[in-house]
């Protein structure tokens, strides 16, 4: 998906791409009625090929197909029958063309049975092709099945287009596949730069790529698009943009991703084939193939490449590489590494394909980072480019891949105070276990500038790096405040392109780093949740209060659990409530060693997800699925968290008052008020519960009472008080 859209974006520039996808070997089948089974003997193709390599490769482009299928049929559909205004004909008609190009992509036309098209893959042993039986019976792997229902749904219009198997590898990548033409069928709505909108489109590819002959009327409809506001596009507008984007999608993929195909005449020669394509030398990376011209740049123009910066930066980028043992993890760090390097470096992201990341490395290096256009960047500006390429190793070092680096809670920013360096890399955990990997291109820009200055006096070169040391740490709250403020209240769309929009405009390294300042970053953040309506309390607080749910995001409401435990006390005025309390009022949440501690590893329901049938806890907690609130949730760690289980009320209340007490003379007393409600509570549990060193948050709700009541009221209360606890904490004091 990755490739073809960065394929779309090349034809922009005028270059003739394709797309290398790799060798196919396929052994036709000469004895079908031994070898063929299952079988209907009246659903037999002419020729039948055994797939000896590209499994994988036809099965994920017959699902693109069929996704693709969809997108372009569902739209056309909503094509008014004619227009005086817009060539709704000639679209619907260029559209007919891609719609049957991609069935070939997905299915074969048998010419008898119903339908005459089957699938064009199937599992041997397991599926059969069936003149006409039941999909149900006939194909029974994910992927067939979901071919033989797909064209079902296309010979039939009143079918509806199936969905794949629940907790299936076709789901999860239908799902993914999705995700991507979403954006190409939105790239009108300037989301993001993943992909061109079609005025770009229809204006550098030529009209022979996108359909048969040239279209003016059409051409210049698009092409109108470019100059009206993205609100004010009319429907049928959208809808040719959207095809557009689609059918240029769609040509490279039909017209520009290629294969070689070797076919054998027997197994025997497949396999030793197939043994020998699989068994070549590890294949060398971009940053690999880039460092001849480093090294011969430095000798031609610079001192040398040996002892010099560029080797010693060179070096912090090969270490990031170092103990990688298969080309698989290698080639997945290089582009890990590379897609960060190019959003810090100007805010874009980089293909994943071998050549594209060589070009534009190249380009960088010997052009594009000159100060001064069409002009050929200086040794000076090589050598910082490089420099730049070490600093963003260096990070991805220290802070992505060192997990132990972050528990010792980032030993090298030596001029931090210990509790300062915790809460910095307590943040770091949270954003890695989030996924967010966006964070990183911000972060890594603010520790960049503690890594060193060009500063010859010594006292203020200490100085600066003491400030470069505070400004990153701040950076990581103001981040991870941000993100869990957008993710407590929304989904993730457009989160990614707030931190592109600032890297264009301010933070990248061709801005520069006199714009890499605290003031910046929060500006911009604060902006964009307002721009997204979460800007105030008031109006965060109503969504939050709905969105920030266990159900909805996991990770967030783990963090946000923590920030509610930190220097919280009981609220006596409101059982079961917490409230700010004064500094140190409670033992340190924030720091490395809390996150990743056992004793608060796991997120509790306290009203179960799944209660007993002759359960009493508050039905209304259920009607909704209100349980998955974050009012609903505590910390617990993983072992006890499995022991209570789905419990009553008073035994889950017993288990967090064993938890919280810190009398020992007290639990035996504990163990007597359990027997009493007829609880036998495990030796081994309560040994896990009296053991556990982190047991504060537990208070507000042990001082409910083994009479108390747990209910919709009072979880809705909780899911309030936490999330106005969070405003405060986060943006009040984090991001302000």
């Amino acid at each position: 998906m990755d490739d073809i859209c960065s394929g779309v974006f090349d034809l922009l520039n005028g270059e003739d791409k394709i797309h290398f996808m790799g060798t196919i070997i396929l052994v036709m089948e000469n004895d079908v009625a031994n070898n063929i089974k299952p079988q209907d003997h009246r659903a037999i193709p002419s020729r039948i090929d055994n797939v000896i390599d590209g499994q994988q490769r036809i099965s994920t482009i017959a699902l693109l197909a069929c996704c693709l299928y969809q997108k372009i049929y569902e739209i056309q559909k909503k094509l008014p029958q004619s227009s005086d205004v817009y060539d709704l004909e000639g679209l619907r008609e260029a559209a007919e063309t891609y719609l049957a190009n991609l069935k070939e992509l997905f299915s074969f036309d048998l010419m008898r049975g119903k339908p005459k098209r089957k699938p064009i893959i199937i599992r041997g042993s397991l599926d059969g092709w069936t003149l006409d039986g039941q999909e149900s019976k006939h194909y029974q792997s994910d992927i067939s099945s979901y071919l033989a229902n797909f064209i079902r749904a296309v010979d039939n219009p009143d079918v509806q287009f199936p969905k794949a198997r629940k907790n299936s590898l076709v789901a999860d990548n239908i799902k993914l596949i999705q995700e991507w033409l979403d954006k190409v069928q939105t790239a009108h709505q300037g989301k993001d730069d993943d992909y061109p909108p079609a005025w770009n489109i229809i204006e550098n590819i030529k009209q022979s790529e996108l359909w048969d002959y040239e279209r003016p009327d059409l051409f210049q409809s698009v092409k109108d698009c470019e100059n009206i506001e993205v609100n004010s596009l009319d429907r049928n507008q959208k809808y040719i943009c959207s095809l557009v984007q689609l059918f240029a999608f769609s040509s490279y993929l039909l017209e520009r991703c290629c294969f070689t195909v070797i076919k054998p005449v027997s197994q025997i020669r497949a396999f030793d084939m197939f043994q020998s394509l699989n068994a070549t030398g590890t294949p060398l990376t971009a940053i690999e193939t880039f460092k001849p011209l480093v090294v011969n740049i430095a000798d031609s123009e610079g001192n040398g490449f040996k002892d010099s910066s560029f080797e010693k930066s060179f070096t912090q980028v090969e270490q990031l590489m170092k103990n990688l043992r298969s080309a698989s993890s290698k080639n997945k760090r290089t582009n890990e590494y590379l897609t960060l390097f190019s959003l810090t470096y100007e805010g874009k992201s980089l293909s994943k394909q071998f050549s594209t990341q060589r070009k534009w490395l190249i380009e960088k290096f010997q052009k594009d980072c000159c100060e001064q256009e069409n002009e050929d960047s200086s040794i000076e500006d090589k050598t910082e480019f490089i420099q730049q390429m070490g600093n963003i190793a260096i990070y991805s070092q220290k802070v992505i891949y060192s997990p132990a680096n972050l528990r010792d809670s980032l030993p090298e920013l030596s001029y931090l105070s210990e509790a300062e360096r915790k809460i910095a890399s307590f943040c770091l955990l949270y954003l890695q276990e989030a996924n967010h990997k966006m964070a990183h291109t911000i972060l890594s820009r603010f520790y960049a500038l503690t890594i060193g200055s060009q500063n010859h006096s010594e006292d203020l070169e200490e100085e600066n790096q003491k400030k470069a040391q505070e400004n990153f740490a701040a950076a990581c709250q103001i981040v991870a405040a941000f993100f869990t403020l957008w993710r407590s209240a929304l989904p993730n769309t457009g989160l990614d392109n707030v931190y592109r929009s600032l890297l264009q405009q301010q933070m990248s390294w061709k801005q520069g780093n006199s714009q890499v300042t605290l003031d910046n970053l929060k500006i911009h953040l604060k902006n964009a949740l307002q721009e997204k309506g979460i800007g105030t309390q008031e109006i965060w607080l109503n969504k939050a209060i709905n969105y920030l749910r266990y159900d909805n995001v996991k990770k967030v409401c783990r963090f946000c659990l923590f920030m509610t435990s930190q220097d919280t006390i009981s609220d006596s005025e409101e059982l079961g409530l917490m409230k700010i309390g004064k500094p140190k009022s409670s033992p340190s949440y924030l720091e490395p060693s809390q996150w990743l501690s056992k004793d608060l590893k796991s997120i509790e329901h306290i009203a179960p997800q799944k209660p007993n049938s002759t359960s009493d806890w508050d039905q209304a907690l259920y009607d909704n699925d209100d349980y998955e609130q974050i009012g609903n949730l505590t910390l617990l760690p993983t072992e006890i968290n499995s022991s209570a289980g789905n419990k009553q009320w008073i035994e889950k209340w017993i288990y967090c008052r064993h938890l919280a007490e810190v009398d020992p003379d007290k639990l035996s007393e504990l163990r007597q008020e359990a027997e009493s409600y007829g609880f036998n509570l495990k030796s081994s549990t309560i040994e896990l519960l009296t053991q556990a060193s982190y047991s504060h948050h537990i208070n507000p709700i042990v001082e409910i009472g083994a009479t108390g009541k747990w209910d919709k009221e009072l979880v809705e209360k909780r899911t309030k008080r936490i999330c106005e606890i969070l405003w405060k904490r986060l943006y009040e004091e984090w991001l302000s």
